[in-house]
């Protein structure tokens, strides 16, 4: 078939030869294309072509490149969406699904495998697949074809534009295309994020260590690990709603029980091969206090417009790009938006209440990979999300049966039986970088016991084995249950709150969201506010029936799988509306949640939101109908502790907030810590310097140092200024950054020594007491250590420094009392950290001076945001910032230990880079949802385009750092005011009555005809049975005259090719556009000509 047909001269009379014309759309230079783009007036730019639109679509973008995307369906909307995600943070999105699908070694070569072998095992894919072809059976195929648009978008534009320069570092020159499937596993792989924990692992390994070396020492183990070092009771006893009553503790007196050895050394070498594997190590930490979210509602009666207010930043990792991309998706179907006579964008905004089928009217933020908005406002509600630290993970001890053939397992056994487990081969294929090789993928060859085989048990909710050991009989393994291996539905809420018209209709939507357990923040312009709790939470057995643990194995240590004891997950019983999950959930109505509360505000920043871990027992709650009322075993609370002091301080005495008052709160950089616990070192530098004190003491009290350092402490308001020139602090003016006042000054060196400080005391209390009893190797997470030096503190009248497990956690010199002891300590530890100040450590940052006006916090609190590839992608040196210093990276920045304005680092931190953060506020939000117009602004902590060249790269970060925002908008006006930049889309063919569109809507079919006396008329369409082929007719319907193929022949010499047959001698005239390209092949055949079949092989030269 190769070259034109040899009979194409003969195809119509000689005078008037049949010949196919093909034409071109003359194409400008990249440069002036961008050009144009830029500085064209909006009705100027020429439109682009995008498949499979079904009809007219416009993006007009910002100053900060946020595009406002007017389309004429919701699929158009989120094929738009699609095609801009992949224009912008493409590189961000295959990294994600190559993550969380476990094959993200084939993008960033052989470092990635470990962190593939586990997701490969842990079955976030399988469980992707599984929701995706679950939609249809669940009645929701308005969701399946919302990730089919977004997909086909990616793909369209990845088919005409060159892959970001990353791929160039990474020797790829191409990429596999979007599916469905690959937003999906974004999704879960994100709430798994958010969700999923390993510190049953955790907190196994410790309690038999702990427990063996207090059978050994004479101490009580399990009283040191739960009652002294890693407590469930917060450090500020806030909450979210008026807590529920305990039990009688007397009720629940109980001893634990501790897991074997042989279990807890499997749980441990498990944490030593995944814990540093990105995603994954967070898992390991869930009950810590250094990450979370903040939120809080206001209701309309203590605001000063009248009307609620929602104040919202949640924390995640802050990187290059940035977690969350801006959009706003309006649609024509009133109200919404639409197009004017002229072609301009007009917005019929306004309340949807009652339409058939609503437009969307929707802008905030969303997840590159994913359609729709996850965070954000439409024209009536806004909404907003902390994580709520539930307990949805189980680890299981299984035991296995070997298949003696193989030597692998091949089932586990409960109460007695066998049950088959199944396996899934697995293959692994490493980008090869390094040899010049583009595109060079090879097998990593691994054997079955190194992650080519994953062992999957069904009774877990299709949870894998993530640990074995067969080196003695029985062989054991680890298996992990989480609510979210099967199917879920969770963006189904977020496509129906998209439309929310009220409270009603977000509850509603609520009832889908599965997993990713949040806090949710709801006001409306009707005037209400409301928190609701969300995700399924699973009943389990021995809580529900027995009233307390089975065998005094409590749900966050490891529990048994044979079924010996009553640990399973119960069956479902009572189905919840749209519920997901396979078990018994927690019914809706039993989870945390208020409406329009009596005081008129709500607070959340990841606390325990009604008190069941304030007494220091999270199992000692029941449910009304019976049965341990059981949430999670601990929480995050220094946060919400702030929150609440300033959300009081702001209503005080009748006063009325504004949104301005909302950012303050957001900006406030004050460490709750310091406020707690300072007035025990300075209460000790009092008792050290009065008369008769002891000579250990009187020599710290007098050192020069130690006394200049609490007269600073004291003075101090708790503020973390960064204290440089060179630093971001709140309202600063990034473009022209003021040198520090003298209070700023001061309040800075009080920040550093305070943090030199924590990470000694902590160090000293918790850390040197373990060590001395052999642990060391045991510690507890630096945020449930120093909550536990917090805890000996207040408690000291009581225990006089020894804990509930009777080991003594102050020492100082022979012949103190307690008292003394815990005073010298004190004083000690912030001489020690007055040296380290001065230290070598920290010579790039002060220069070993002794002089403390020189120890400016911003020399040590600084933020890399870190690209996954480094330099020359992140920022800095990217998007315009520099580093501070050649040995100090980053950028300075106000904050601090578990401040609101998150930016925390670890309580132990005593190093020149341990006090830097990476992680906190990934969007900034506060609104005012009055009924006139939603009145709201955000920020996100870099910029819209994940693309190293572009002037959005870091657009927003100056603004972020300063706790600046900009206007999220929703109206007409307010998108026409921004506007910036216009793009045109229009489909790439839409099928009609004369048109025939071909290989998924790019090629565009028509003819027309010519018979004497009627003249000139347009051929009917008939498509054919497939998407390469369709008829034409001239009279009938029923009797065709032409049959068109547009087949892909770019495998076989480059070029779509372009058959044709003719059963007519009437004059006609066949055209066939490349929509993409905008090439045109044209055929001709004149009156009272037969025409012969058509032979194209080289009609367009437009492969891609």
């Amino acid at each position: 078939m190769a070259g034109r047909d040899p009979r194409r001269t003969n195809l119509v009379a000689k005078e008037a030869p049949m010949k196919p014309c093909l034409t071109r759309r003359r194409a400008l230079p990249l440069a002036l294309l961008l050009l144009v783009a830029l500085v064209a007036p909006p009705s100027s730019a020429q439109p682009t072509r995008l498949p499979g639109l079904a009809g007219d679509a416009l993006v007009v973008s910002d100053a900060d490149g946020i595009p406002h995307v007017c389309a004429a369906s919701d699929r158009d909307a989120y094929l738009v969406q699609g095609y801009l995600h992949a224009r912008d943070r493409f590189f961000q999105m295959d990294t994600l699904r190559r993550t969380f699908s476990g094959s993200l070694a084939e993008l960033v070569g052989p470092a990635a495998l470990p962190s593939d072998v586990q997701f490969r095992t842990l079955g976030l894919r399988r469980a992707a697949e599984e929701s995706l072809a679950a939609y249809a059976g669940a009645g929701l195929g308005e969701l399946t074809a919302m990730f089919e648009a977004y997909a086909q978008g990616v793909n369209a534009y990845l088919a005409h534009h060159p892959l970001p320069p990353e791929y160039g570092a990474l020797e790829l020159t191409q990429a596999a295309p979007w599916t469905p499937a690959d937003s999906v596993v974004i999704g879960k792989g994100l709430a798994f994020g958010l969700s999923f924990d390993l510190i049953d692992l955790d907190l196994t390994v410790l309690s038999v260590a702990y427990s063996q070396a207090g059978a050994l020492q004479g101490f009580d183990g399990l009283a040191l690990l739960f009652d002294d070092v890693a407590r469930p009771a917060p450090f500020d006893p806030t909450v979210s709603i008026p807590p529920l009553p305990p039990i009688s503790s007397k009720a629940m007196e109980r001893r634990l029980a501790v897991p074997s050895r042989r279990t807890a050394e499997l749980a441990r070498s498990y944490r030593q091969r995944a814990a540093h594997i990105p995603w994954l190590e967070k898992a390991f930490e869930r009950r810590g206090e250094a990450d979370g979210s903040n939120w809080w509602l206001v209701a309309g009666e203590h605001s000063a417009s009248g009307h609620p207010m929602l104040a919202n930043d949640p924390h995640l990792g802050l990187d290059t790009p940035a977690i969350f991309y801006e959009v706003h998706l309006t649609t024509s179907v009133a109200p919404g938006c639409g197009f004017d006579g002229d072609g301009a964008l007009v917005f019929r905004g306004g309340g949807q209440k009652g339409a058939v089928a609503p437009g969307l009217n929707v802008n905030g933020v969303s997840f590159a990979g994913t359609p729709g908005i996850v965070l954000g406002c439409n024209s009536d509600v806004c909404w907003g999300a902390t994580t709520n630290p539930m307990d949805v993970t189980d680890v299981y001890q299984e035991v296995l049966v070997i298949d003696p053939t193989t030597g692998l397992p091949s089932a586990t056994l409960f109460d007695g039986q066998p049950e088959p487990l199944v396996p899934i081969p697995q293959t692994y294929l490493v980008n090869l970088l390094g040899d010049g090789t583009p595109d060079n993928l090879a097998d990593a060859g691994l054997g079955p016991l190194d992650g080519g085989l994953t062992l999957v048990v069904p009774r877990r909710n299709n949870g894998p084995i993530i640990a074995l050991d067969a080196s003695q009989q029985p062989a054991i393994g680890l298996s992990v249950q989480y609510t979210g291996w099967r199917a879920t539905f969770e963006f189904e809420a977020f496509r129906r709150w998209q439309r929310a018209a009220d409270l009603t209709d977000f509850v509603a939507g609520l009832q889908y969201f599965d997993v990713g357990s949040q806090n949710w923040a709801f006001a409306d312009v009707a005037g209400n506010i409301a928190y609701f709790t969300s995700a399924e939470l699973p009943i389990r057995e021995d809580l529900q029936t027995l009233g307390q643990p089975d065998g005094g194995v409590p749900p966050f240590l490891i529990r048994d799988g044979t079924h010996g004891l009553k640990h399973e997950w119960l069956a479902v019983q009572n189905p919840q509306p749209q519920q997901a999950l396979a078990f018994e959930i927690l019914p809706f109505d039993e989870m945390p949640q208020v409406v329009n509360p009596f005081q008129g505000f709500i607070i959340n920043a990841n606390n325990d939101p009604v008190g069941t871990t304030l007494d220091n027992d999270p199992l000692n709650q029941v449910r009304p109908g019976g049965g341990l009322f059981y949430l999670n075993p601990g929480y995050t609370s220094l946060r919400v502790g702030r929150i609440g002091r300033l959300m009081n301080d702001l209503l005080a005495g009748g006063d009325k907030a504004t949104a301005d008052d909302l950012k303050t709160m957001q900006a406030n950089n004050q460490l709750l810590d310091a406020e707690l616990v300072s007035p025990f070192l300075i209460n000790a530098f009092a008792n050290a310097s009065a008369a008769g004190a002891p000579a250990e003491l009187q020599n710290l009290a007098a050192d020069g140092g130690v006394a200049e350092a609490v007269a600073r402490l004291m003075a101090w308001d708790f503020s973390t200024p960064t204290g440089i020139p060179e630093g971001y602090d709140p309202g600063d003016d990034p473009a022209n950054l003021p040198a520090p006042d003298a209070g700023e000054i001061a309040d800075s060196v009080a920040a550093s020594i305070w943090s030199a400080f924590r990470g000694q005391l902590t160090r000293r209390v918790v850390d040197d007491t373990l060590i001395n009893l052999g642990l060391g190797d045991f510690l507890p997470d630096d945020a449930l250590a120093y909550k536990a030096v917090y805890h000996l503190l207040t408690t000291f009248d009581q225990g006089q420094g020894i804990g509930a497990s009777g080991v003594d956690f102050f020492h100082g010199p022979a012949g103190l009392t307690p008292a003394e002891e815990r005073d010298f300590v004190l004083l000690d530890c912030l001489d020690q950290a007055l040296e380290l100040l001065a230290s070598d450590e920290f010579t790039p940052a002060f220069g070993n001076s002794t002089d403390q006006d020189d120890y400016r916090w911003g020399y040590l609190h600084r933020i890399v945001f870190d690209h996954p590839l480094g330099d020359p992608f992140s920022v800095p040196a990217a998007g315009g910032f520099e580093h501070l210093a050649p040995d100090l990276p980053g950028v300075a920045r106000a904050g601090g230990y578990q401040a609101v304005d998150a930016s925390s680092h670890s309580a132990r931190a005593d190093g020149l880079n341990s006090f830097r953060f990476g992680s906190g506020p990934a969007r900034r939000f506060v609104g005012v949802l009055d009924p006139s117009g939603i009145a709201a602004e955000e920020v996100i902590p870099g910029g819209q385009s994940g693309v190293l060249s572009s002037p959005h790269y870091a657009s927003q970060l100056s603004r972020w750092l300063t706790n600046d925002y900009h206007p999220l908008l929703l109206t007409a006006e307010g998108v026409a005011g921004a506007a910036v930049e216009r793009q045109e889309l229009t489909p790439h063919c839409v099928p009609g009555p004369t048109t025939l569109c071909l290989r998924d809507d790019r090629f565009q079919v028509q003819a027309t005809w010519e018979v004497p006396l009627l003249g000139l008329g347009p051929a009917g369409a008939v498509p054919g049975s497939s998407s390469s082929s369709g008829n034409l007719y001239f009279f009938n319907p029923e009797n065709w005259e032409l049959l068109v193929k547009v087949l892909d022949g770019c495998a076989q010499n480059d070029h779509f090719w372009v058959f044709a047959g003719a059963a007519t001698n009437v004059g006609w005239e066949l055209t066939v556009e490349d929509t993409e390209s905008g090439e045109t092949w044209t055929m001709t055949n004149p009156l009272g000509q037969r025409a012969p079949a058509i032979v194209d092989t080289r009609a367009f030269a437009t492969c891609p």
